[in-house]
This record gives C-alpha cells, structure tokens and sequence, in this order.
C-alpha cells in the first residue's frame, strides 16, 4: 500500500519505562504492527530432502499481514499454495513475532513480543471486515479459492522491552476479556463513523501533534479497545488509546481528552 507509517514508539518507551512489561502495553504493541513473522512447524519440500521423517520438525519462518479481533487474538489471510499454510494444517501450533525495534539503531534494547498459541481456518465475517480494514490490499485475492482467513487462540505471550525486561503472560492476562470485546465490538463502527464524520479536523490534529505525521484528511479504517488505525492516501498509522475503552462514553472521554493534548501541544 504504498508508504506505510505506523508509530509504535510511544508503546515500546510505555514497555521499557516499567520494571514489569505490562500485558496491556504488549497488546498494543501487537496491535501497533501490521506484518509479524510467522514460526510453524516443517521445511519446504526441496530442503526437506534428505531429511526424512523428521523434516517436519524444523522449525520453518515466514513473513505474514497480521490483524487482530477486539479480543486481542491475531487474524492471518493464508494462501493454500504457501509453506506456512500447509505446516499449520498438519501442525497447528505457530508462534507470531512482533517486531517493535525497527525505528531503533539499538534493536535489542526495543520491545518485542512473541505470541503462542494454535491457528485454524475461521469463516467469521467479523475477522475477515478486521483483516481487510487494517489491509484494503488484500480485498483483491482475499476471495481467491486458494486463500483462507486464519485465527490464532494465544496460548500466552512472551514479552521483552529490553536488556531484563521480559516477562512471560498467559492468554488469560493478555487478551480482552470476551464480554468486554463483545460490548465495544456493537460500538467500533460507530465510533470510526463518527469521529471520521463529524471530527476529521479532530483526527488531524491528533496525526499531527500526537504522532508527529503530516497531511490532512487522515480517516479512521477501524478501532479496538486499545487504538484506532488510520489512513491517508497509502499511509498507515496507529493511534493509541490512553486506556482500554470498551463503551461509547469511556471512548468519547478519551478521544476529547486527546483531542484536547493534541491542541495543546500545537
């Protein structure tokens, strides 16, 4: 899609200023990626030869698109024809690392999180809008036959924001609850509507002043509990929340209190 954008600086300072990672700021690092590399289980076939049984074993990496639903569990759109595909459907058990040093000279000393947990194929049209707003790209092959969306149920996540700073979180820390996601999930598209509607002006300025990016008539592709993704002409941001929303007047208190520090930093 062009230039893509997006800031995760904010999140990976949120993970390294705390003695504890936090398991909310290591969902929104995941959230904040949109590409993770994908570990499954099994060598392509011309480097399995001479391996024998156990070629299935090795461990195999690739790079995948990535979204998440509101609970905090990623969503993959898989081509039948690709390695990783037919790794998870002989062994479903993958691991996703998401990168957050890439805007460091010092990659080590960044935040980055690895993700466990058992991909299967999934039909949900809520995972497949998800997907597809955070890549609009993909809405040219997402129909082909041999494509297939995919959802992964986290095991838990291991989470590292530097040199001592890793934690270990289970699924049940990590994601959202499901009442919780189920509750914002009836508002996500309104708020994105509404804010895209009636406060575009709002949305600059928080791209501008809040994220340090250019331009006007930046729009809202979707939102979850913890931020919005955003767009402009090939470019892609993510904007944080200041704290888990999961109903219309928590979500309206944030957003103005934003808009508000946003205007106050011009």
């Amino acid at each position: 899609m062009g230039n893509v954008l997006t800031k995760r600086a904010m999140i990976v300072d949120g993970m390294k200023d705390q003695a504890d990672t936090s398991a909310v700021d290591a969902r929104r690092l995941m959230r904040a990626e949109r590409t993770a590399i994908l570990a499954t289980h099994g060598l392509p076939p011309k480097l399995s030869d001479g391996h024998g049984g156990d070629a299935d074993d090795w461990p195999y990496a690739s790079l995948v698109e990535v979204a998440c639903d509101h609970e905090g569990r990623p969503i993959l759109l898989l081509s039948e024809l690709a390695v990783h595909t037919s790794n998870i459907s002989r062994d479903p058990r993958v691991s996703l690392l998401f990168d957050g040093t890439r805007d460091s000279i010092s990659p080590l000393t960044q935040a980055r999180l690895t993700v466990s947990g058992t991909a299967s194929k999934t039909d949900d049209p809520g995972h497949r809008s998800r997907f597809l707003a955070r890549h609009p790209e993909a809405t040219e092959y997402a129909g082909f036959s041999d494509f297939s969306f995919w959802h992964v149920a986290p095991l838990g996540a291991h989470a590292i924001a530097g040199f001592g700073r890793i934690r270990s979180i289970s699924a049940s820390e990590f994601l959202v609850d499901p009442a919780l996601a189920a509750q914002f999930s009836g508002i996500s598209d309104g708020i994105a509507s509404h804010m895209n509607e009636d406060h575009s002006d709002a949305i600059d300025l928080m791209v501008s002043h809040l994220l340090g990016l250019g331009g006007t008539g930046w729009q809202i592709s979707c939102c979850d509990p913890d931020g919005m993704d955003l767009h402009l002409e090939g470019q892609m941001a993510r904007l944080a929340f200041d704290a888990p929303v999961f109903d219309a007047d928590t979500a309206r208190a944030i957003l103005v209190e934003m808009t508000q520090r946003a205007r106050s930093a011009r």
